[in-house]
């Protein structure tokens, strides 16, 4: 669910917005504070809470969607179908302050792009509720914001449950998602496999395979003010059965990551 990243995202939506303008676009920004609390990677067993400011961008037309934590732009749409190009930035890790990762390279932040194949499965008469299956593959790019490397495939095939309310009903919008989760070995081997170089007692030797990379779900709530944009997550990840589960770097099965942001708008 990202820090300093997330200032790259925010760059490459105002290129977006400024290449499409229609009728229908709406344009926010502002900023304010950003609470994210989470494990430090999939089956680490530290948590840590972070707390910054980030200014806030969302930009949705007809054929582009942008916030924070996601960039979606559309290529085809129909009443059963539509495909679309998505970017979502990603975590960084410092191993110095892991103890299953000391001495071994830091977990560069990432930033994810691909296409997403959107499948209508359904919609309520009030079409206020809607049911998808969403299919990304996107390469994953690790940098440190002086280099972009390549990290390997991910692809999350999710369905997604989405509820849109009306004014009167508080306003909250919410998706929430289920997903098994799949990745190629070299996406893998980033996260949990240990080169002989890193081998030391309680950690040996680990070569990561592709396949399965466990189970997700998902829940985000988001408000709009006249004034103000609340956004809140939670995910909670389990791990058993992953192709990596037995890696020295996997310290637990489950991982959760939440947050809250709320942003003051200028109109």
């Amino acid at each position: 669910m990202k820090r300093t990243i997330l200032l790259l995202c925010l760059c490459i939506q105002i290129a977006y917005a400024k290449t499409e303008v229609d009728q229908a676009s709406k344009f926010e920004m502002g900023g304010g504070p950003l609470a994210i609390y989470g494990n430090h990677y999939r089956g680490s067993d530290q948590t840590k809470l972070w707390l910054f400011p980030i200014p806030y961008f969302a930009y949705t037309s007809k054929r582009i969607e942008a916030e924070p934590s996601f960039i979606r732009g559309l290529i085809f749409h129909s009443k059963w179908f539509s495909f679309k190009l998505s970017i979502v930035p990603g975590l960084n890790v410092q191993s110095s302050g892991n103890r299953a990762r000391v001495g071994m390279p830091n977990l560069d932040y990432t930033v994810e792009l691909g296409p997403m194949a959107i499948f209508h499965l359904w919609r309520s008469e009030e079409r206020n509720l809607d049911i998808n299956f969403e299919w990304p593959v996107r390469e994953s790019f690790a940098t440190n914001l002086s280099y972009l490397r390549n990290a390997g495939v991910i692809t999350v095939p999710y369905i997604n449950i989405i509820h849109s309310p009306s004014p009167n009903k508080w306003n909250w919008k919410s998706e929430f998602s289920i997903s098994p989760m799949y990745a190629d070995r070299k996406y893998h081997q980033r996260y949990y496999g240990v080169d002989r170089e890193f081998v030391q007692p309680g950690r040996p030797f680990f070569e990561a395979r592709g396949g399965y990379s466990g189970f997700q779900t998902a829940l985000v709530l988001n408000k709009q003010l006249k004034n103000m944009a609340i956004i809140s997550f939670a995910r909670w990840d389990y791990l058993k059965g992953a192709s990596f589960e037995n890696s020295p770097l996997v310290k637990t099965k489950n991982y959760f990551v939440g947050g809250l942001g709320v942003f003051l708008l200028v109109h």
